[in-house]
Parts: structure tokens; sequence; C-alpha cells
């Protein structure tokens, strides 16, 4: 078990790096190029070193496999990172990632209910904590001033960013069956992002095409950058999953809003402004991850 909270925390730590270096970009970089560069570079790592490692399980993977990466592929790229890119890049990675998330409150519902597992008591504490947490990050200021169309756009980015996090959460509870049961986690990681960036590719080829040449080559590696990390933490969580239960690892990695809140506070203090209520909402949200972590491990 100590192992799988090893994985689920360097993922937490991949994701946050990558969420702070995908703010920077889209800077200059419209969403959907992000989202695209993101998926291919981390296919290019991902990919790649599950080639070099497992070729032999990927050349022997079954039809129910092969169906399954389809399904992980779809969810976590043309949908769940185009969803937090998008949310990311209207309302800021302080604000996004920490509504993000909810993801490990649905992912404990959904290992509960399609899983049948069993949490332990400090899980079950812990988990409504972080909801709480999350509620103080989203609450509404009294200094935003007047009502206009910068309020909706804020609204649909937390949307976005509640809706990747419940595309995140099923992946993981399929996620935990396809590592755990059929396939090697690196397979499966890498794999399930090459399926996902060959999607991408096709539905946003065009718009990405007619743009990339214009767009400053430095920002558009901080997007590729952070597609690194955020695959190598998708490689860390599928290995994290198949070792312990949804309802343990989801949780932990769900310290990376405190982990994007503290580099956000070093490198983007001229993007972002961190209040009281988002500093306090993010650090009840991890208290919930200890209690989540305790009752993992104890």
């Amino acid at each position: 078990m100590a192992v799988a909270v090893a994985f689920a925390l360097l993922a937490a730590c991949g994701f946050a790096s990558g969420n702070v270096l995908v703010r920077v970009g889209t800077q200059k970089v419209p969403a959907p190029t992000a989202a695209l560069l993101t998926v291919f570079s981390g296919v290019v790592v991902v990919g790649g070193l599950a080639l070099a490692l497992n070729l032999d399980d990927i050349m022997s993977l079954s039809t129910e496999a092969m169906g399954w990466i389809l399904v992980l592929g779809i969810m976590g790229y043309p949908m769940a990172r185009l969803f937090i890119i998008t949310a990311i890049s209207m309302v800021g990675a302080t604000r996004a990632v920490p509504m993000a998330g909810l993801q490990p409150v649905i992912a404990f519902t959904l290992g509960v209910i399609l899983l049948g597992e069993r949490p332990d008591l400090l899980v079950i504490v812990g988990t409504p904590i972080i909801v709480v947490g999350l509620f103080l990050v989203v609450m509404p200021r009294g200094n935003r001033g007047p009502s206009d169309g910068s309020a909706n756009v804020r609204h649909f980015g937390y949307v976005l960013a509640v809706a990747a996090a419940a595309t995140f959460a099923s992946r993981d509870v399929i996620s935990r069956h396809v590592a755990s049961d059929l396939i090697d986690p690196l397979v499966s990681a890498g794999l399930a992002l090459t399926v996902g960036g060959v999607i991408l590719g096709v539905i946003l080829s065009r718009q990405v095409a007619t743009t990339v040449g214009s767009l400053p080559r430095n920002y558009l590696l901080l997007c590729a950058l952070a597609g690194v990390f955020q695959g190598l933490a998708v490689a860390s969580l599928f290995q994290a999953l198949s070792r312990a239960p949804v309802t343990v690892v989801s949780p932990i990695y769900a310290t990376q809003p405190l982990i994007t809140l503290i580099l956000a506070h070093i490198f983007l203090r001229r993007l972002e402004t961190i209040d009281i209520l988002l500093a306090v909402g993010t650090m009840v949200s991890v208290v919930g991850v200890v209690l989540v972590v305790l009752g993992a491990t104890g």
C-alpha cells in the first residue's frame, strides 16, 4: 500500500506541475492546441517507455483489453484533458484545479457502487472534508465588481472543471479494473494516451494546423513540457491504481490543488491572485486527503 501512496503523490506532483505550465502556455496558445500538444508529448514519453519495456505485453493484448484502452483513451483525452485545460485558461489554475478536486468524491462513490470497495472510516470522513474545502475555493467574493460577460465565462470554467472531475473519476474506476486485472499499468497508460492523442488529433487537426505556425515557440514548448509532466503523472496514477483501491488512490493524488497553489504562488504571481478563502479552502481539502492517506496506510 505504501508504494501505491507514493505513486499517487507522484501523480499529484506531475499533474500540478503540468497545470501551472499549461496556465502560462495558454496565455498565447489556444486551449485546443495546448490540449493536443500535452497529449502528444505525453504519448512520446509514456508510449515510448511502454514500447521499450513491455513490447511483448503490447503484442499479446486481448480484444477485451483493447476495447477498454479505447474507452480510457476517449474519456481521458478528447474529453477530460480538453475540459480541464479549457477551464484553466478561463478561470486560472488555482481555481480550476481545486474545483476539479471533486474527482475523489465522485471516484469514491463509483468505487463503492461499481467495484464493491469498502473504504476505511478515515477515508469516509476525509472525503467530504475535501468537498468543504472546494466550496471555499469557489465561494463568491464580495469584491468582484459588477456582473458582466466575464462572470459567465468564470461560471462556465467551473462547469468544465467539474465535468473534467467526473470524467477523470470515471476513467479512474475503469483504470483500476484494467490496470489491476488485465494489462500492465505502463502499457495501459501509454496506449490510452496514444489512442486519445490520435482521436484528439483527428478532431482538432484542422484548427491547430491553421494557428500553430503563428504562435510563439516558447509558449508551445511550455505546453509540450506540461504534457511530459502530465504523461508521467498518468503512468504513476495507473501504477497506483494497480496496487490500491480507487477510493484510496484518487483522494491522495487530489493533493494536486495544494501543490498547484504553492507553484502558482511562486511562479504565477503576475497571472493569478491567491486570496484567503482560496488558501484556506485548499488547505481544508488537503486535511481531508491526509485523513484518507492515514486510513489507507494505517
